[in-house]
């Protein structure tokens, strides 16, 4: 079944990382999950099957393999919601099974998110994904129910949520796991000045 997709091009100058959705959004998702200066500064381009405008709400909703793109921030999702005041982005959600965000950064580092859910404040340029959210930023890999990342300080604060799942089941814990790097150069010898080699 071919679906008549909707491409649509926002003027907004805020959106860093959806979302991560939105997801978040994104990278992350300057500015979530989210974007460098140059991205924040590209104008919003967002296709789905299905776009709602209420224009007097200030509430943009689109459904059905939304994908969501500035500069190099993507956003993928089920469902995408953009809230706007007099013409100024206010808040990106989108949800989805799962929502994708991804960020290429201009030191090649490659950020990418996956939840239920994601949320893009413009007022402090941050991406929140809830919901069984796993985040990689480069090879360094995070998974709780909460995670919410800065672009700015590239800061990524990862919790398991609050309250318990079902009955007397807890949220899962934190899980974070950071990779070592990998272009560290050689030790030299104490007192030789060579790297780890002896004289014969």
């Amino acid at each position: 079944m071919h679906h008549n997709r909707l491409p649509v091009r926002l003027p907004f100058p805020g959106l860093s990382g959806l979302l991560i959705l939105l997801c978040i959004l994104s990278t992350a998702f300057s500015a979530v999950v989210f974007a460098s200066a140059d991205d924040t500064q590209q104008p919003i381009h967002i296709e789905a099957d299905r776009a709602e405008i209420d224009e007097p709400r200030g509430v943009m909703t689109y459904t059905g393999h939304v994908i969501l793109r500035q500069g190099a921030i993507e956003v993928r999702a089920d469902t995408l919601m953009v809230f706007s005041k007099n013409g100024e982005l206010q808040r990106i959600t989108a949800q989805g099974q799962p929502v994708h965000y991804r960020q290429q950064r201009p030191n090649e580092e490659l950020i990418r998110g996956v939840s239920q859910r994601m949320i893009y404040s413009a007022e402090d340029k941050q991406v929140l994904l809830l919901g069984q959210a796993e985040f990689w930023q480069g090879p360094n890999r995070f998974s709780g129910n909460r995670i919410q990342y800065d672009p700015a300080a590239e800061r990524v604060i990862a919790s398991a949520g609050e309250g318990a799942l079902s009955g007397n089941q807890k949220a899962p814990r934190v899980s974070v796991t950071i990779q070592p790097k990998t272009n560290q150069k050689p030790r030299s010898e104490p007192g030789t000045g060579t790297t780890g080699t002896t004289a014969p």
